[in-house]
């Protein structure tokens, strides 16, 4: 399961590891990982390096506890060009779906944003079957999908993404 071809464009979706719930003085914003997550997100990271699935660039909501999954992935996947968008954090499917275009271009791209907008642009960008039925029950925290899209990108996306991998912690 290397990067896409030529032909395809390969888009993974992460959803931030397990958070620490909020705390009096502590903005949504600025809520950690907790231990669980910690272990979700560098578990995630090692099964994708295993499964040879490495995305080119990674963009990731700067709010801290997606800023600390994206540093876990980047810890192991070791050469991939880190990016935030505060959009991820603040903004709707249009923002993601900015993301997804504005690197089209590229081999591979990891987004690594919050739910519910993780979930429902899954559910949106991918073709039903095997692979995409665990997230029936809901999107896992540090899951990573991995999804194919044929190149020149259908204008809206929808049902576009071909699964390829579903990566789930091992914890969870």
């Amino acid at each position: 399961m290397t990067s896409s071809s030529a032909e395809t464009f390969r888009l993974y979706l992460v959803r931030h590891a397990h958070a620490a719930w909020g705390t009096p003085g502590v903005s949504d914003f600025d809520r950690p990982l907790d231990e669980t997550g910690r272990y979700e997100a560098r578990d995630v990271a090692e099964q994708a390096v295993l499964s040879g699935l490495v995305p080119d660039v990674l963009v990731s909501s700067p709010a801290l506890r997606c800023r600390q999954t994206a540093h876990a992935l980047l810890d192991v996947f070791r050469s991939v060009q880190p990016l935030e968008d505060l959009a991820l954090y603040s903004g709707g499917p249009d923002a993601y779906f900015a993301q997804i275009r504005k690197h089209a271009g590229r081999g591979s791209l990891m987004i690594v944003g919050h739910n519910p907008m993780v979930e429902a642009l899954a559910a949106h960008l991918a073709r039903t079957g095997d692979i995409t039925a665990p997230l029936a029950i809901g999107y896992p925290t540090a899951g990573l999908l991995a999804l194919d899209i044929a190149r020149p990108l259908p204008a809206d996306l929808s049902q576009s993404g071909e699964p390829v991998a579903l990566i789930r912690p091992s914890l969870t």
